[in-house]
């Protein structure tokens, strides 16, 4: 199947994994942005929430040039291990509150940035699912020719 650009000119339709991926890579680079936004006030609140922050964005970038670039099944599984663990430390810091750092079992509240980078990472996750599920389907196979039926 093609599509056709803006010149006319025939262009080979994108794969629904590699259109995944991208959506992935997408979602990777707005949450990393994010990440890298808040870092300043939480390095004011505990240093090691800002080390945390810069240390998630940062792997979110690296991550979304290597799933831009490439499918390999490593590169997707850590992007969905670890923003599913980003997601789910965010999910216990509003509800029940860490039991680590300046204030132990204090839940903070959301704000538009956390709902936003929330949202990235969902786009994320899902777009690494349909990614791995595309990258497991195989083409199917040219059915053998009858007997007898040879050109």
């Amino acid at each position: 199947m093609t599509t056709t650009d803006t010149a006319g000119t025939a262009v080979p339709a994108s794969p629904p994994a590699l259109t995944a991926r991208r959506a992935a890579a997408a979602g990777s680079v707005l949450a990393a942005l994010i990440h890298y936004a808040v870092v300043p006030e939480h390095l004011d609140e505990w240093w090691a929430y800002g080390v945390f922050f810069s240390a998630v964005g940062m792997f979110q970038l690296i991550w979304a040039v290597l799933a831009h670039t490439g499918d390999e099944r490593p590169v997707l599984l850590s992007g969905l291990a670890v923003n599913l663990g980003v997601l789910a430390l965010w999910a216990v810091s509003r509800t029940s509150g860490l039991p680590f750092g300046p204030e132990p079992g204090e839940a903070e509240a959301v704000g538009v940035l956390d709902v936003l980078s929330g949202a990235a990472e969902l786009v994320l996750v899902a777009g690494i699912l349909l990614a791995l599920r595309g990258s497991r389907r195989r083409p199917a196979e040219t059915p053998a020719e009858p007997a007898g039926e040879s050109g």
